[in-house]
């Protein structure tokens, strides 16, 4: 039942309590389903100033197997379909932007957004960072490509700020709306 707790009421009561007890002023990031719909996320979205909410994680794992290509799994004979679960890395890398994009053009960039979702290579963290991704988070590509891959990504986006010809990395959030 953990999707059910981004339905807006839900969520709505949850953040009002953590804010009731927030006496410090933490920020609170709420990290949201690629499976949400538009109008979902967008309700989501009502709630960011009057809950105070610092930030968007978006996305979590999927719970669809739409862009699966394996057919069964060597370790149980099964298919994917048949596993429960969330679903990270590759197959949730185009929803987790297009949810960014959404977010970056609903809010018009006001609300950080933390991209996550098979961040694996430069080409895939500059991807998010274009569609409105102020902060990365790396799991599943860390996970199959080892610590290296934050060096690789590091470099990787210099040259793209060099090939684009921006001068800093605050110029690419969001560049792909102007």
């Amino acid at each position: 039942g953990l999707r059910e707790l981004q339905a807006k009421a839900s969520l709505q009561e949850i953040l009002e309590r953590l804010q009731e007890r927030n006496r410090d002023r933490k920020p609170i990031l709420v990290k949201i389903a690629p499976d949400l719909s538009w109008t979902e996320i967008d309700d989501l979205l009502t709630l960011v100033e009057p809950c105070q909410i610092a930030g968007i994680i978006a996305t979590n794992t999927t719970i669809s197997r739409d862009r699966l290509t394996t057919q069964y799994l060597a370790a149980t004979g099964t298919s994917p379909q048949q596993e429960a679960g969330g679903i990270s890395g590759a197959p949730v890398r185009s929803r987790s932007t297009e949810v960014i994009a959404h977010i970056w053009r609903q809010t018009s960039g006001r609300v950080p957004i933390v991209g996550v979702g098979g961040i694996d290579s430069a080409d895939a963290a500059w991807e998010k960072i274009r569609a409105g991704a102020s902060l990365l988070q790396v799991y599943t590509g860390l996970v199959y490509e080892g610590p290296a891959l934050i060096k690789a990504i590091a470099e990787g986006l210099s040259a793209k700020l060099s090939e684009s010809g921006m001068a800093h990395i605050r110029e690419a959030i969001g560049a792909q709306h102007d």
